[in-house]
C-alpha cells in the first residue's frame, strides 16, 4: 500500500499513477491516486511520467 502525494490515503501500488510536478525548474515525482487525478490533470505544472519498456522488464 502507497499514500496518494495529494490526499495522503493509502491505495493498492497498481491503482496510483506516477506523476512529475514541475516547480521552478525542479521535477518532484508524485503519487496520485484515481479521484486526485482529475484535479491533477488541470493543472499545467504536472505530467504523466511514462516507463520506458526496459524498465519494466526490469521489474518483472
Amino acid at each position: 500500500m502507497e499514500k496518494c502525494t495529494i490526499c495522503s490515503k493509502s491505495f493498492p501500488e497498481a491503482t496510483l499513477r506516477k506523476m512529475v510536478q514541475i516547480i521552478d525548474r525542479k521535477a518532484y515525482l508524485n503519487r496520485t491516486c484515481p479521484s486526485c487525478q482529475t484535479i491533477v490533470a488541470n493543472n499545467p505544472s504536472y505530467y504523466y511520467l511514462v516507463e520506458s519498456k526496459s524498465q519494466r522488464a526490469d521489474k518483472n
